[in-house]
């Protein structure tokens, strides 16, 4: 005899009642979302979520002591006045340009000038 041959006694006019009461004319199969306001159990493809978009405000930055002078930049602007005043850049906000070597200018004329300075150095 094997452990499921002993079926335990189940009330069906129970189990009944209660499937109609949890699914009462709705499909059974497909995928459902339960919408968060209302708690219905909407179908899938019929669910729009509602939507968050909003304006942010960004805060000001807390204050910290400057490395360079030693004085506390309490607000952006500071930060931004006190960088330029002191020539000072952000890592990681730096532009890439910035910290390239700038290669000289090559163009056709300053080729010739410098073809005629090594020339007449030459003494043709």
């Amino acid at each position: 005899m094997s452990k499921g041959s002993k079926q335990r006694p189940t009330n069906h006019d129970a189990f009944s009642g209660n499937f109609d009461k949890i699914f009462t004319g709705k499909p059974i199969r497909g995928s459902f979302i339960q919408d968060p306001e209302t708690g219905e159990l909407v179908p899938k493809d019929q669910y729009y979520a509602p939507s968050n978009a909003s304006h942010y405000v960004m805060p000001d930055i807390q204050p910290y002591q400057s490395m360079q002078t030693g004085e506390m930049i309490t607000s952006r602007s500071h930060h931004r006045a006190h960088l330029k005043q002191h020539g000072l850049i952000e890592i990681g906000n730096e532009i890439k340009t910035a910290m390239t070597k700038q290669q000289p200018r090559d163009d056709r004329e300053s080729r010739k000038r410098t073809i005629a300075e090594v020339m007449a150095s030459r003494g043709y």
